[in-house]
């Protein structure tokens, strides 16, 4: 039998053994083919099994052509990978064990053409390379899914994000992989130091998700792939991997790559890797925790700390934007707030409660890459900017308003832009938009940003036409924030709206004294054991300082007490070589600013507001910053970088112990 002859038999019998099994596999596993007549069964096998095979008397030649000059172990790696992924898919979607050779065979039809594209990449020694993108876009793609099969549920549209999330997430793994290598060649104990801090995150994060479980009323589903979607994701993402070698290829000689490489975003996104993946971590963190304490059922104010998160979650989730409380300290903050919260639920066809959840869970996010860049900036250090930014994401006050539906980070995240702008010099009108941002959400913080720029840049005619240019736009901003949202807040510049604050004013005694001692320096870093008060809403309420029965939280437990004392250690540290260094500090004004803008809020807070922690973040990221710049001295040292991991593992624990409070006492409400 001449070699022709017989490589056509092996294509006839193989096409008749496949199209007989994969016709057999379908009817039996999708068609009811027990159900049915004889003479059915055999038309329902028989006929899509010869449509099958003639498909396959024209499909096996072109297979054989793609594997012709390949070598016999990327052969069998592609028999394996298919059977693997055939084996993974059954037990996902629990068919009957007769559709494995359907599977297999489905996969295989779908593989082999990149077979010459995988044999490419293990020629040039890039398969690990490839296989790490694969990875990270398998894990962060079925994260990003889990989320979104929520909104949408048609297998067609979880098919197209996944092939979409593999192709974007791919080509960012294959850049990442690159960098991670270089990074662990050049400088290994800065790639440990990020390792272990990441590390600790992701477990910290994992730890919320298993802990936020036992509540009731935490939406698991959001947070991982659901049981219509995993059999379409996990078959996308395995027909993946050896297509990645193909991409590649293509991207690669297309001169793609090059391209990117020349491009602005690409040198940015490069070299604030690290400050965009902290902040991709915070994101998940704070989303998380927001999904719980923003829960509808909670259907009253000042569950939280004093917070009004039902007011804000009413005003930006439905059309009811009215301030329940008519107040003028916000003037334009619906107009900043809720359109960006309507684009979101854009992209989440139209849910504006998520929408609300993750634009606040992103204004956090924010003030950790802002943190980032400023540190990295002042020091030219990553690793000690990646420290501090997780620092400042840590702390009690961050943890609780970056997941809360509120106005206090955002304007935490409006101020450190601000510090990032003078810090880079950049000219008055950006400093004039940053500002717009800060008084547009309260209006009494813009004084922050006079203070930063006339301690930065003492300029007289500078400052006035700042001041100036700002409330000009207020005003305006103001008006177009209440066309366009009518009777969203009363006009900050009508007298009798200012009366309204007058119940938030306290008489200063000897216990305020000291919550605001402790709220400025401790219990917004490291959270003490909570108050818990059951009266005045059905509820019960969250509190560190509660005046009304003359009660302030204390450090109860031994981890609280370890974590602050090591805290004040820092604190400790940072004032004193603030002072050693007065001479020779590069930032010194930043420095001054930062401690003005700290003594601003404390004289402002010896009489207003009864939960001091609710304005935590007004003040705390000027702490962290200013203590960043103060142990700049120390940056580059590998043993205080150690001192930082301990303090955040601390913190961590120390902080998590509050989050865990919170989720208990829920649970047990709900």
């Amino acid at each position: 039998m001449t070699n022709r002859k017989f490589a056509v038999f092996w294509r006839v019998l193989i096409g008749a053994v496949i199209g007989m099994a994969v016709s057999f596999a379908l009817a039996q596993t999708f068609f009811g083919l027990g159900s049915r007549a004889f003479i059915d069964q055999l038309f329902l096998v028989f006929v899509p099994a010869a449509a099958i095979f003639v498909c396959l008397l024209y499909l096996l030649p072109v297979f054989e052509k793609s594997l012709e000059g390949t070598f016999f172990p990327v052969r069998i790696f592609i028999f394996i990978w298919a059977l693997v992924s055939a084996l993974l898919s059954l037990l996902i979607t629990r068919y009957s064990f007769i559709s494995l050779l359907l599977l297999l065979v489905i996969f295989l039809l779908l593989t082999v053409p990149a077979t010459s594209s995988v044999q490419s990449i293990v020629e040039a020694g890039g398969r690990r390379r490839v296989f790490g993108a694969w990875l990270f876009a398998f894990f962060f793609g079925s994260l990003l899914i889990g989320f979104l099969d929520n909104f949408y549920t048609n297998p067609i549209e979880i098919f197209l994000l996944a092939v979409f999330l593999q192709a974007v997430f791919g080509v960012g793994g294959y850049f990442l992989m690159g960098r991670v290598r270089r990074v662990a060649t050049d400088r290994w104990f800065d790639a440990v130091v990020h390792g272990v801090l990441f590390a600790m995150l992701i477990g910290f994060i994992a730890w919320l998700f298993q802990t936020s479980r036992q509540v009731s009323l935490f939406p698991v589903s959001y947070f991982v792939l659901n049981g219509e979607t995993q059999g379409v994701f996990l078959f996308t993402s395995l027909l993946a991997l050896p297509w990645q070698a193909w991409f590649h290829l293509k991207l690669k000689f297309g001169g793609f790559y090059n391209r990117v490489k020349r491009t602005r975003v690409y040198a940015y996104v490069s070299a604030n890797l690290a400050g965009f993946s902290l902040s991709l971590l915070f994101f998940v963190l704070y989303l998380l925790f927001a999904s719980v304490i923003n829960d509808p059922r909670f259907d009253v104010d000042d569950i939280f700390f004093d917070a009004d998160g039902m007011n804000y979650r009413v005003r930006l989730t439905t059309d009811n934007w009215h301030d329940f409380y008519w107040r003028s300290v916000h003037p334009f903050m619906i107009l900043l707030f809720k359109p960006s919260v309507d684009l979101i639920a854009f992209f989440l066809k139209g849910n504006k409660l998520w929408g609300a959840y993750v634009f606040v869970a992103l204004g956090g996010a924010a003030c950790i890459y802002l943190a980032w860049t400023f540190i990295k900036s002042a020091s030219g250090n990553s690793v000690y900017a990646s420290l501090i930014a997780a620092l400042l994401g840590l702390t009690a006050s961050h943890l609780i308003f970056a997941s809360l539906i509120e106005s206090y980070i955002f304007l935490a995240a409006s101020l450190l832009l601000f510090y990032v702008l003078l810090l880079k010099d950049k000219p008055l009108p950006a400093l004039v938009t940053a500002s717009l941002m800060t008084i547009g959400i309260t209006y009494t913080n813009f004084a922050q940003n006079v203070i930063a720029l006339f301690a930065v840049r003492p300029n007289i005619k500078q400052i006035i036409r700042f001041v100036a240019s700002v409330l000009v736009f207020l005003v305006l901003l103001t008006l177009l924030n209440n066309l366009l949202f009518p009777d969203s807040h009363p006009f900050f510049f009508v007298p009798s709206t200012l009366q309204a604050e007058q119940q938030n004013l306290f008489p200063l005694n000897s216990l305020r004294v000291q919550a605001l001692t402790r709220a400025f320096f401790f219990h917004n870093v490291a959270a003490p054991t909570p108050i818990f008060y059951d009266k005045d809403i059905p509820f019960i309420q969250f509190r560190f300082f509660k005046p009304e029965i003359d009660e302030l939280s204390q450090y109860d437990l031994p981890i609280q007490n370890v974590t602050s004392w090591v805290w004040l250690g820092l604190l400790v540290l940072g004032g004193a070589l603030f002072l050693l260094n007065l001479k020779k500090n590069q930032h010194l004004r930043l420095s001054i600013a930062l401690m003005g803008c700290m003594a601003l809020n404390m004289g402002l807070h010896l009489r207003y507001g009864k939960e001091v922690f609710l304005y935590t973040p007004n003040w705390t990221y000027a702490l962290v910053l200013f203590l960043g710049l103060a142990w700049q001295g120390f940056h580059d040292h590998k043993w205080f970088q150690v001192i930082l991991l301990v303090f955040l593992s601390l913190l961590i624990w120390n902080n998590g112990i509050l989050l865990q409070t919170i989720l208990e006492v829920l649970a047990e409400q709900v």
